[in-house]
């Protein structure tokens, strides 16, 4: 009982919730106090970003470290049916028996932690995961001060340039030869550019073994080389890269 009520005068303490937002539900602000004890966090911001499926928060630890802090809706469906698309189409996940809306998100959530460890232990570059507790994932924060890295679509004209394509295709190489991971839907909307080319939004990749995987890897090639090509990069037919990825259609 102490505990509980220890837990929930913390929830209520503004100098842990900077902005308390009224989507998370009870049981969430719970586990982010008990994130916030692991990692040693000092506070949590407001969302940096917003999707059909979840929000991220910037968390800035006591010494001056940030996280991504990635919270999965648990209260809509909105997205459930293409959720359970990439999660019981993938192979490595075709135990997994999802009774409810609140478990289907918790395995989604656990499957991008598990993408995200296999790419970054492949030599991906993605954001590093740290830890995933029920519909929250941690991960190490790309951007400077609790402000994100811009994505692919919001960099000038001028610093999309054919270097910057060819180290995204390199990273479709790592991650589909090395990872054996196709992400599944690549675009500009989940590259992050800073010191170097980062992919994120991984939950929905799966393996290259999957039986719709080539098709996906297609789309995904096909959507890097249509957004380079409107910025007059000249682009790698798709054939041509997928020789480079040893897969034939």
């Amino acid at each position: 009982m102490f505990e509980k009520k220890k837990v929930e005068k913390r929830i209520k303490d503004e100098d842990l919730f900077k902005v308390v937002d009224s989507t998370l539900s009870p049981r969430t602000y719970v586990l982010l106090e008990e994130i916030a004890s692991k990692l040693n966090i000092d506070y949590y911001l407001g969302a940096i970003s917003s999707g059909k499926e979840a929000k991220v928060y910037p968390a800035k630890t006591m010494d001056g470290k940030y996280y991504a802090v990635k919270i999965y809706y648990v209260s809509t469906s909105a997205s459930k049916r293409a959720i359970q698309k990439y999660t019981f189409g993938d192979k490595r996940f075709e135990d997994i028996k999802a009774t409810n809306t609140r478990k289907l998100i918790i395995t989604w959530a656990r499957k991008e932690f598990k993408n995200l460890s296999i790419m970054y232990e492949a030599g991906v570059n993605v954001p590093k995961p740290i830890l995933v507790e029920e519909n929250i994932l941690v991960m190490d924060f790309i951007g400077e001060n609790g402000k994100r890295a811009p994505l692919l679509k919001e960099l000038p004209e001028e610093e999309i340039t054919k270097d910057l394509y060819d180290e995204v295709i390199n990273q479709l190489e790592i991650m589909v030869n090395k990872a054996k991971l196709v992400h599944g839907d690549l675009s500009e909307y989940n590259i992050m550019v800073w010191d170097k080319v980062y992919i994120i939004d991984v939950s929905q990749a799966i393996s290259i073994e999957s039986e719709n995987a080539t098709d996906l890897l297609i789309r995904d090639i096909e959507n890097v080389n249509r957004f380079f090509s409107s910025k007059g990069i000249e682009v790698y037919p798709t054939e041509d890269i997928l020789k480079r990825l040893n897969i034939t259609k």
